[in-house]
């Protein structure tokens, strides 16, 4: 904005630059804060504006200074190690934001991603129902072509059975339109698996 534009600015006119500070023309603007009772308001100090008296000068709060930085990166590492602890996600791009309540104890939480398409969590619940397994809680959220899916579910049948998790893994990730899944247990991290053209890769 230089002295073009400034100097048809009306005299009482208010300009606000959240922008950055080499935007605006400073001669042109003390000039034009010289001549009248225009104000300029920037969060961009100027050695030639900061003490104008009709300058109002206020602090800039970038994502550059060293503590924006700071609980820029606690933020991520907190939402990464939420996500392989709990499966939660959050802040994500191409994910729904997924939040389960925390499990319940002696029981294990899975993670299915799916193509987000009609019937895919009915056919996700059948297998868990043929190893006669009980979901206690679920959530199913989908953003775009994609769904995420948490799942908590017993490990033991009625019948005081257990089930061979990895079979029923295998079995819930090569279904259809399974992208992937992974069982929450153990080692963070871990029990990740794919479905890539009908292959099950762990």
């Amino acid at each position: 904005i230089g002295k073009d534009v400034i100097s048809n600015m009306k005299p009482d006119a208010v300009l606000l630059n959240f922008a950055r500070g080499e935007l605006v023309d400073s001669e042109a603007m003390k000039e034009f804060l010289d001549g009248g009772n225009g104000k300029y308001v920037s969060d961009f100090p100027d050695d030639l504006l900061w003490d104008h008296k009709n300058a109002i000068i206020l602090p800039h709060l970038g994502a550059s200074t060293e503590e924006a930085e700071d609980q820029a990166a606690a933020m991520a590492a907190n939402t990464i190690r939420s996500y392989m602890e709990t499966g939660t996600i959050k802040n994500s791009v191409n994910f729904p934001e997924t939040e389960l309540p925390n499990r319940q104890e002696n029981t294990i939480r899975m993670t299915v991603v799916n193509e987000n398409k009609p019937g895919m969590l009915a056919h996700i619940t059948e297998v868990v129902a043929k190893a006669k397994l009980n979901i206690l809680q679920q959530i199913n959220h989908s953003r775009g072509d994609v769904a995420y899916n948490v799942i908590d579910i017993d490990p033991v049948t009625e019948s005081g059975e257990t089930v061979s998790l990895k079979e029923l893994q295998k079995e819930l990730t090569l279904l259809d339109g399974v992208l992937s899944s992974r069982i929450i247990f153990g080692t963070p991290g871990a029990g990740y698996a794919r479905n890539v053209d009908g292959d099950y890769f762990v």
